[in-house]
């Protein structure tokens, strides 16, 4: 299902990552299927890019080297007063992690290296649960 099929605009898809090649192999498996992405390199970038757009899915690694995923969703949370549902991405898919990323009230945890196919579906259902009826 593609992102024209929920209404008329484009949905806007925040990529966090410190990894280059993980941003663009996201970001070319997002964007043809209408999604608009935001692609940052850090927390910081990604909080700057939430105070200035609005942000659909946020999909932010967990090792960035600023802020981790996990403090970049509480600052978006707390300083923005954003309830952007979230995406936590990191090689580490430990029990202890994946429950303090259930904990920070992200939607979902998909583990590196990333399955692009199972990523485009998760942000679809976030997508269907948020604002299908929007």
């Amino acid at each position: 299902m593609v992102a024209a099929e929920y209404h008329a605009r484009p949905y806007e898809i925040l990529i966090g990552d410190d990894d280059e090649s993980c941003r663009e192999s996201v970001r070319e498996a997002l964007e043809p299927h209408g999604y608009r992405t935001h692609v940052v390199s850090c927390g910081r970038e990604a909080i700057e890019v939430v105070r200035r757009r609005f942000v659909h899915v946020m999909i932010v690694d967990m090792n960035m080297p600023d802020l981790s995923g996990l403090q970049t969703i509480a600052i978006v949370h707390q300083e923005i007063h954003a309830a952007v549902p979230s995406i936590l991405i990191s090689a580490d898919n430990s029990s202890e992690l994946i429950a303090q990323a259930e904990e920070a009230q992200f939607e979902s945890f998909v583990p590196k290296p990333i399955d692009l196919g199972a990523l485009r579906r998760v942000v679809e259902q976030i997508l269907r649960r948020y604002y299908a009826d929007q």
